[in-house]
């Protein structure tokens, strides 16, 4: 009788102590996910240019096809021909709907331009002029780390026109 008391009594207590929801999913993170900072550029614009964007790569470019989705994850809206500043945030300016940005490591976060008028996505039409890099040396990129649920901030990058950083490959 004991034994029948104190299983029933354990039952009851993992009962009361042990489900507060019962079988229903982990809660889903509801805040936002993304990135957010400032590109300042020194020097003087090319007249030429018909566009100018930030856009981030899962991984490097080592080739012309790494330039092209699914590596290419995530381009911000047009940024004004000669600005001197620009500020921006992923969740205000996405320039291409389908394109989001998730929790994750991004290799390669760039300013990019392009003399041509449509957005094209070869790599031959677009030349890198900014990259966000470790301690302003261009030639080490820095990696975006976003956490789901939370905006990195500070993702800063300069551009200057006098001292572009190195092209990947496939270039102009």
């Amino acid at each position: 009788m004991k034994k029948i008391i104190l299983t029933v009594s354990i039952i009851i207590l993992f009962l009361i102590n042990g489900c507060d929801k019962g079988i229903e999913p982990a809660d889903e993170i509801t805040s936002p996910t993304g990135f957010k900072g400032k590109v300042t550029f020194s020097g003087n614009w090319n007249n030429n240019i018909k566009r100018t964007h930030l856009v981030v790569f899962k991984k490097p470019i080592n080739k012309d096809d790494d330039f092209f989705p699914p590596n290419l994850t995530f381009v911000i809206d047009s940024i004004p021909k000669g600005a001197s500043q620009f500020n921006y945030n992923s969740l205000e300016n996405n320039y291409i709907e389908s394109f989001t940005i998730s929790a994750g490591e991004y290799s390669y976060v760039v300013v990019a331009q392009s003399n041509t008028p449509a957005l094209s996505l070869q790599r031959k039409d677009w030349v890198v002029i900014g990259v966000y890099c470790e301690n302003g040396d261009q030639t080490k990129p820095k990696k975006l780390i976003i956490n789901a649920g939370r905006i990195s901030d500070d993702i800063n990058i300069d551009v200057n026109f006098n001292n572009p950083p190195p092209q990947p490959p496939g270039g102009m």
